[in-house]
Parts: structure tokens; C-alpha cells; sequence
């Protein structure tokens, strides 16, 4: 499998995958297990990429396919050009929700030093970009702050995040 897998491929647990993914037993990768338990027979690989890092979708459904836990089970249809506008609205509308919401997030725990990050997250320009400047900021708060105002800041992130994940 190429590094970029077609984002039209359809992907389906096998029996083993489903075992897996209800009891783990092959020492996945956090990575690898939140695909695997993505994967559904319904969802496309190009609706995925959110779920990864840039680069490891590839490696990953190859490593999971390799190990018969999933296998591909059709070719999704081009998106239309409207279901392409809608996706990207429904995106971008995700990407401002999450922007106002982290709003003042940061200079609250770090004061002055906080507004770089305020700066960055308003600056995102979509979800990856949004999620890699937030891991950058929850290390800085932990260094700078403490654990538990991480905790905090992670605790006022993850319900972003996994909102994103929900099928819709």
C-alpha cells in the first residue's frame, strides 16, 4: 500500500479486528487503535485523516491490513461538488466553534506569555493545524504552569476533539 492510501478506499474489520478492537491483545499503537476502531465498512479512508498524524494514515491501514484485522470492502463515489462544499462548511464551522470556545483559554493560565498561543489557535487554519498547535501548548502549560493546569487545558480541549470524531 502507498504512504497515501486512495481516500475513496473503504475499509471494513474483519472478524480478528473486531476481536481486537473488543479485546486488545497485539499491543497496537494508540494510533493504530483509534483507526481500527474508526473503521467501519461505511466510512471512507478520506474521512480519516483527521483521526492521525500527516503521514501516518498510510502506514498504518497497511499495518493493520498486514495483520488481517481489516480489509477493504469497496470504493466510495466521488463526492459531489456540493457534498465537497458541504464538508468543508461543516469543517470550517467546526474550526471557529472550537476557536471561540479555547478564547482566553491560554491567557488564563499563562498570562501574557498566553497570548502567543491565543495568537496560534486564532491563526489555525484547520483542525490538524488547530490540534498540533494545541499539543504544543499543553506542553508549554506544563512546563510553565503545572500539571494540573495541563490537566485543565486538556480537559477543556478533549471535548473538542472527540465532538470531531463523531459521525455526522
Amino acid at each position: 500500500m502507498s504512504a497515501e492510501p486512495d481516500p475513496r478506499l473503504i475499509y471494513a474489520r474483519t472478524a480478528e479486528g473486531y476481536d481486537e478492537a473488543e479485546r486488545p491483545r497485539r499491543g497496537l499503537a494508540a494510533a493504530a487503535r483509534r483507526i481500527l476502531m474508526l473503521i467501519d465498512g461505511k466510512r471512507c479512508v478520506g474521512d480519516l485523516p483527521d483521526f492521525a498524524r500527516p503521514g501516518e494514515l498510510g502506514p498504518i491501514l497497511a499495518e493493520l491490513e498486514a495483520q488481517r484485522l481489516v480489509e477493504v470492502a469497496g470504493l466510495a463515489d466521488e463526492p459531489s461538488e456540493a457534498q465537497r462544499r458541504s464538508r468543508a462548511a461543516a469543517e470550517q464551522a467546526r474550526l471557529d466553534e472550537a476557536k471561540r470556545s479555547l478564547r482566553g483559554l491560554f491567557d488564563g493560565e499563562l498570562g501574557a506569555a498566553g497570548h502567543v498561543w491565543e495568537a496560534r489557535i486564532a491563526d489555525s487554519v484547520n483542525m490538524e493545524v488547530l490540534r498540533r498547535a494545541l499539543r504544543e501548548a499543553v506542553d508549554v502549560v506544563y512546563f510553565r504552569s503545572g500539571e494540573a493546569a495541563a490537566r485543565r487545558i486538556v480537559a477543556a480541549v478533549r471535548p473538542l476533539f472527540e465532538q470531531a470524531q463523531r459521525p455526522g
